[in-house]
């Protein structure tokens, strides 16, 4: 292998796995740039997995938020923190997946892109 494609090949994961850290705090804007932007295969399966997740987990977030106001605000913050408890651990999990060259799929939510 030579140096040029070893080089590529570390950018490319590289980028794949900051696609899944720059989603914690920019949220599906973020990583919908990444997927828009990118022109590797690895980092778009990587960014469209993300996506996968942020895109469900936004439409949760704001019946959360309604739940919260609605229902009681004691449900409401509980079932936040432990939806953006389970975003923080599947990004870092799949940050490092994505750096060792495997594009992890997040569980629990359709394939949508």
């Amino acid at each position: 292998m030579s140096a040029t494609t070893a080089e590529t090949k570390t950018t490319d994961t590289l980028t794949a796995s900051l696609v899944h850290a720059i989603g914690l705090p920019l949220g599906l804007f973020g990583i919908a740039f990444v997927y828009f932007m990118s022109d590797d295969r690895f980092v778009k399966r990587n960014a469209r997995n993300a996506l996968n997740w942020h895109i469900p987990v936004s439409v949760f977030a704001v019946g959360i938020a309604l739940i919260g106001v609605i229902v009681s605000e004691l449900v409401g913050v509980v079932m936040a923190v432990s939806v953006a408890l389970a975003t923080v651990c599947f990004a870092l999990f799949a940050t490092a997946k994505a750096y060792r060259g495997e594009a992890w799929p997040y569980p629990l939510v359709p394939q949508l892109l």
